[in-house]
């Protein structure tokens, strides 16, 4: 066969391949659908029980606007590799913060034998141990992650997703590390020189997966930017405001800790428990406090799939409140009733698909490094 056969022919599986940008556009003299009628499409799903290395969408693909119409849609195809046993992976959770231990709860989940660092995770998983000092979470481990930080106040998450420069694990831990199995990996958010010499002389390999993550928090910061625009279009104030962010078992924390960087004082409605210290700053209260609160919210940012911010909450919010509606098809604001009793409405479902929780992000990053490890060594 020619020469210009195969180059045709891999000029079209490199667009298969490719990341797609699909874009939907209507016929010139078709009216917009109403909301209502507007159906979103199903997206082929990543192969289930190990995380991928692409975006962390919902099973919906199509971005709704009740301005605009149908938004386009941008999603990477997922990148996955052969997936371990993950019954045979022990690692160690040296961190004891909230992001630490989402991580340690996704590896278990995933099958990993996992021991963290202070109290036992609530509820509690079989595979985790929990143990008081650093030394007893990574003796005998193959791996061992390192603290993480949240993105916290920065306006770049991927700038800030890592301890803060004072932090010196190799000071921190000393010969701890040391008591991990022979030719062991510590997982980093960055792979400096001091810490990387300090490994060495323990026999440890660093690795490091700030690269990887980095698209992720860009996209994710990049949707937060958007809905901030779009707020401030609609002539709400966060600073000094006060908002509430309705949450159900996915916690949006990315968008909390941006309203709080904005100068919101902000609320988290859930009936998720041990969240009290999880944001500083941040009031957590039942979904059953909603209408006795919502007079005081200058705005509500709903991210449940389902009726909840409904006529008990639309009738008692202020006069110049605005909610966002952030929940998947078919989202959870009553947009007829909001428009009759004059409320400023937002209809953003979707935008939060490009914006994965912290946990989630970090351990698809995480957990395909230490696949790829697995992978090299089996």
């Amino acid at each position: 066969m020619s020469s210009d056969f195969w180059s045709r022919s891999l000029a079209r599986i490199a667009r298969l391949i490719a990341p797609r940008t699909i874009r939907v556009r209507r016929k010139p003299g078709v009216p917009s659908p109403s909301p209502s009628a507007r159906v979103p499409r199903p997206r082929l799903g990543s192969p289930s029980g190990f995380p991928t290395m692409g975006r962390m969408d919902s099973d919906w693909e199509g971005e709704y606007d009740n301005a605009t119409g149908c938004r386009n849609t941008v999603y990477t195809a997922p990148q996955t590799v052969v997936a371990p046993q993950w019954a045979n992976v022990t690692l160690g959770v040296l961190g004891t913060q909230r992001l630490d231990r989402a991580i340690a709860r996704n590896a278990a989940t995933a099958g990993a034998k996992v021991a963290i660092l202070g109290a036992p995770l609530q509820p509690k998983l079989r595979t985790v141990a929990a143990y008081p000092d650093p030394a007893s979470v990574v003796k005998g481990a193959r791996y061992a992650i390192l603290p993480v930080s949240a993105p916290g106040q920065s306006a770049q998450p991927s700038q800030a997703a890592q301890p803060s420069a004072s932090f010196a694990p190799e000071r921190a831990y000393g010969s701890a590390l040391g008591g991990m199995s022979a030719g062991a990996h510590l997982i980093a958010p960055r792979a400096d020189a001091a810490l990387t010499r300090h490994a060495a002389g323990l026999g440890l390999t660093v690795h490091s997966y700030e690269d990887g993550l980095r698209p992720i928090l860009d996209a994710a910061s990049e949707a937060m930017d958007e809905l901030f625009q779009r707020v401030e279009k609609a002539g709400t104030q966060l600073q000094g405001s006060t908002v509430c962010v309705i949450a159900g078992e996915r916690i949006p924390d990315l968008l909390i800790l941006r309203l709080s960087a904005s100068g919101a004082r902000v609320h988290l409605a859930t009936n998720e428990r041990g969240l009290d210290d999880a944001f500083p700053g941040v009031t957590v209260l039942p979904l059953s406090d909603l209408p006795v609160k919502s007079p005081k919210f200058d705005a509500i940012f709903s991210t449940i799939n389902g009726p909840v911010v409904d006529a008990r909450e639309l009738g008692s919010l202020p006069d110049h409140a605005l909610v966002v509606d952030l929940a998947d098809p078919p989202g959870s604001v009553d947009f007829q009733l909001a428009k009759q009793l004059g409320r400023k409405a937002i209809w953003a479902r979707g935008i939060m698909r490009r914006v994965p929780p912290l946990g989630q992000a970090y351990w698809s990053v995480i957990g395909g490094l230490i696949a790829s490890l697995e992978q090299n060594e089996s």
